[in-house]
């Protein structure tokens, strides 16, 4: 039979592990989230772009909000269907936020469609993710 302190001390270990494991699963979600910001150029300091689908370039940040690379918008000279273009573009990357400076309703529709959040955003592309990670 356990006595009362070894039982507090087998509880105590079993809390320790679960914190642990919680600690871990938690930084491992935040490291695997992809963010996309909008922007005019290819550094994380660019200027957030007030177009989504004719944004010239894609910052991809991770959750921590390191800088992982920039990707150029296939969509940009596009006349139609770049909301689609873009929106699988996104999909195709892993990205579960995009931040942008204005979302049309079309792009709205089309990453709600993707299961993508977006969010309404100007000034400094890796300003405005840290921004996001410190609120949510």
């Amino acid at each position: 039979m356990k006595t009362r302190n070894s039982q507090a001390k087998s509880t105590l270990i079993a809390l320790v592990f679960f914190l642990l494991f919680c600690s871990i699963v938690q930084n491992a979600d935040a490291e695997s989230t992809k963010i996309a910001v909008a922007a005019i150029g290819q550094e994380k300091d660019a200027a957030i772009s007030l177009e989504t689908g004719r944004a010239p370039f894609f910052l991809i940040f991770d959750g921590k909000g390191a800088f992982l690379e920039a990707i150029d918008n296939p969509a940009k000279d596009q006349d139609r269907g770049l909301r689609k273009i873009v929106s699988s573009l996104f999909a195709q990357e892993g990205i579960a936020i995009v931040i942008a400076g204005n979302i049309g309703s079309k792009m709205e529709q089309a990453l709600k469609e993707q299961h993508i959040q977006y969010i309404q955003k100007t000034g400094v592309a890796a300003n405005a993710v840290q921004t996001f990670i410190q609120n949510r």
